[in-house]
């Protein structure tokens, strides 16, 4: 059996090879990198990875940008709703994550232009 961070990093960098792990004292603590959505925007993302991972949903932040008030599947602390926590499992990646960070912010980039979420709605 390969170990789990092994087969992360490759499938991250097969499906989204702009995006970087890093780690403290031999421990990976963050992945980050940018995503570009389909209204020509580029977004800095970075996830955090919990002491639990993979048994525990990582927090997703965009940390160059100032989130309104009003956004929906926000945070009140800046990071950005992608999925439930109860809807998270072991057997989910970091690019999987990732590829929902990635439709999150072509509804968000649709919401700022339109005033709507797209999509169907989870309560938080």
């Amino acid at each position: 059996l390969r170990p789990r961070w092994t087969v992360e990093k490759e499938k991250l960098k097969s499906k989204f090879s702009g995006f970087n792990f890093y780690a403290t004292s031999n421990k990976i603590t963050s992945v980050a990198g940018y995503l570009y959505t389909n209204y020509d925007n580029s977004y800095y993302v970075k996830i955090t990875i919990p002491e639990s991972y993979p048994y525990e949903l990582p927090k997703v932040s965009l940390p160059n940008v100032i989130l309104e008030s009003n956004c929906p599947h926000c945070y009140k602390n800046d990071n950005i709703c992608v999925m439930k926590s109860d809807q998270w499992s072991s057997t989910l990646s970091i690019a999987f994550l990732v590829s929902k960070v990635a439709v999150w912010l072509n509804k968000y980039d649709y919401w700022k232009r339109n005033g709507i979420w797209p999509g169907n709605q989870q309560e938080h």
